[in-house]
């Protein structure tokens, strides 16, 4: 038997806005998730979700079944060649297989309930025509559990809690924070990322992501949806609370906050007031729910504000957090290393402000980190500072970073000229490469200090990327290979094996090698990575021109192409057309492909980047 599911109904029956129904969180579990672990258990042949959006199938495409899970977009291209369950609206199961059966062997019906209420279910024998049936059947054994009340919803979930282990494992999301004094019965269900404030006593009542409960509210039989603030003191019963409101003992008024974590752009993307004091005390706050060893710096004096309110909010749920003032993002990746921290955030820009957070070693957060942000992000801080928390001012450190440097460097030889937009970091590097008078060599750093190219009027331009191969040369030195991250360029490989050199490349923060990749910094910290280089000049006593004929032609090219295309679906274009010269990358939140490609020349990246472009758009007509 197969089974056919309409997945285009949105939420109408509890305050959820723009929630496909198939996403409606049963105990912390997704209701298509649920739905078809059941079907497989049940012994169907496979599973057809009909119009489902591109929300539900990023879910299913992340979850594990025996059976296949197919997509169509209408009934008309569909065929019953086995016997078929057809559910018109998803429901919480409890079927009878042999009931079932017996209805789908001759005739076409559909199902209601003993009390004559429908079951939005049909059933279809094989070879028969999916068309909405003529004949009606009653099921007198088999359950279809529909929600159509916030009643429903609580009462459907706390029966699932009494009959399944599964789910009272599941009761707690992950993130949520319960202190001791809270009082919370066994028939409450709390989503992911939520505070609970103290003395707290919630009975019998089903909370969504991110939702805050102040201290000394009293919630019975409630269904408070996510990214929801209920102030102290709130007692509220029976009440079904929609998302993103902020709920006051004297004062109901609900007001819509728009946040959003993007591991590539930062924290409240598009929003025309970033800067504000409010936005940064959250994020400081909801960076806690991945670590609490933080290390905040800024790159321009207007961060100050930002970074101290950051830090607040952090502190105010019991993180570590060092300050590191106005300093660059490899001053911070170092101040990280130096104090242990796991998260690092980043206060970048002058006026228009963006607040990066980075994982350890300078990583950008992992699809899973951000979105566990993304929910905490809404959760305010605490009313009252927990006192667990420590404020450290950490910009006496940065010393030891200019001394790290200078501990590379050789004797001075060459002229070095700094350029670069960060007055700052200009400065500092003109001090740590002055006192040469050889050959010139024009120094180009990036803003943040994580990349630099280098000129001379012999070796012409140096790239970032050339400049980490010629590093390589210095680390073989000590013993150590070169760690880079996985998608550098494929000719590195083999200029290291040219000069008896390991490459070392590393997609995590937690990969073997990862520790190296930190402590080396060579690919987050320009300044650095430029003293490596001088290094190698003076030990092997080459000219700039001498060293660019040492190096291989590098030339890496990024093109955003904009697809409807699923996951699954350029996994499937990238294992069935293998090419090591380029990479796909699908950024989470986004609709954007980044195309990424390895050549000898800017000319023959941009010819791969139209070939691939082209093969994306094919598949997009195919699958449309």
């Amino acid at each position: 038997m197969q089974a056919i599911l309409y997945c285009d109904k949105h939420t109408d029956c509890i305050p959820v806005r723009d929630c496909p129904e198939a996403l409606l969180p049963i105990c912390n579990i997704s209701l298509i998730d649920y739905l078809l672990h059941y079907i497989e258990q049940k012994g169907f042949q496979k599973a057809i979700l009909l119009a489902a959006d591109e929300r539900v199938r990023h879910v299913t495409e992340s979850l594990s079944f025996k059976i296949p899970v197919q997509y169509a977009r209408s009934l008309a291209s569909l065929h019953a060649d086995m016997p078929t369950l057809l559910l018109r609206r998803l429901c919480i199961p409890d079927w009878d297989m042999g009931e079932l059966f017996a209805f789908s062997r001759e005739n076409t019906v559909r199902l209601f309930h003993a009390d004559n209420t429908p079951t939005f279910a049909e059933l279809h024998p094989q070879g028969s025509v999916l068309l909405e049936p003529e004949a009606t059947a009653m099921a007198e054994i088999s359950r279809f559990r529909h929600i159509h009340t916030p009643a429903e919803y609580r009462a459907i979930q706390q029966n699932l809690l009494s009959s399944s282990g599964k789910f009272r494992r599941l009761r707690i999301g992950q993130g949520t924070k319960i202190p001791d004094s809270a009082v919370i019965d066994d028939t409450t269900i709390i989503g992911n990322d939520c505070i609970i404030g103290e003395n707290a006593k919630l009975q019998g009542c089903c909370l969504g992501s991110g939702v805050q409960i102040g201290a000394d509210a009293i919630l019975k039989d409630c269904v408070i949806c996510r990214k929801t603030l209920i102030d102290s003191g709130t007692h509220l019963e029976n009440a079904a609370v929609p998302e993103n409101t902020v709920l006051y003992p004297d004062s109901r008024t609900a007001q819509n906050r728009k946040h959003l974590v993007s591991q590539y752009d930062g924290i409240c993307e598009g929003l025309p007031k970033w800067n504000t004091a409010e936005t940064a005390l959250k994020a400081g706050s909801a960076l806690t729910v991945l670590n609490n060893r933080i290390a905040i710096g800024y790159s321009h004096k207007n961060g100050e504000s930002l970074a101290a309110a950051a830090a607040a909010g952090a502190v105010a749920h019991g993180a570590s957090v060092w300050l590191g003032g106005a300093c660059t993002l490899s001053q911070l990746i170092y101040l990280a290393e130096l104090t242990d921290c796991e998260i690092l955030l980043w206060i970048q820009g002058e006026k228009i402000m963006q607040l990066r957070p980075f994982n350890a070693g300078g990583f950008l957060l992992t699809e899973q980190q951000a979105g566990r942000v993304w929910q905490a992000l809404e959760a305010d801080t605490c009313r009252q500072i927990l006192q667990s928390g420590s404020l450290h001012h950490a910009e006496t450190l940065h010393a030891l970073w200019a001394e790290s440097c200078r501990k590379l460097l050789p004797p001075p030889e060459f002229d070095i000229t700094v350029s670069c937009a960060n007055p700052a970091l200009r400065s500092a590097a003109q001090e740590l490469f002055s006192g040469g008078t050889g050959r010139r060599i024009t120094l180009s750093l990036s803003e943040d200090g994580t990349k630099i190219t280098a000129f001379s009027s012999e070796s012409g331009m140096l790239r970032h990327e050339q400049l980490l191969l010629l590093s390589l040369l210095s680390v073989r030195e000590q013993n150590q290979p070169l760690a880079v991250p996985a998608d550098f360029h494929l000719s590195a490989e083999d200029f290291a094996a040219q000069y008896h050199g390991k490459i070392i490349r590393i997609h995590d923060y937690q990969d073997t090698g990862a520790a190296l990749y930190r402590s080396q910094a060579l690919c987050m910290d320009g300044i650095r990575l430029f003293s490596h280089v001088l290094r190698v000049l003076h030990d092997k006593h080459l000219t700039p021109a001498q060293a660019a004929a040492l190096l291989p032609a590098l030339c890496t090219v990024q093109h955003e192409v904009s697809t409807s295309l699923t996951r699954q679906n350029i996994a499937q274009l990238c294992s069935s057309n293998p090419d090591a010269r380029i990479s796909i990358i699908m950024p989470p939140h986004s609709k954007l492909v980044k195309l990424r490609v390895h050549a000898d020349s800017v000319e023959t990246a941009a010819e791969l980047c139209g070939f691939w472009e082209k093969k994306l758009r094919i598949l997009e007509s195919e699958k449309s």
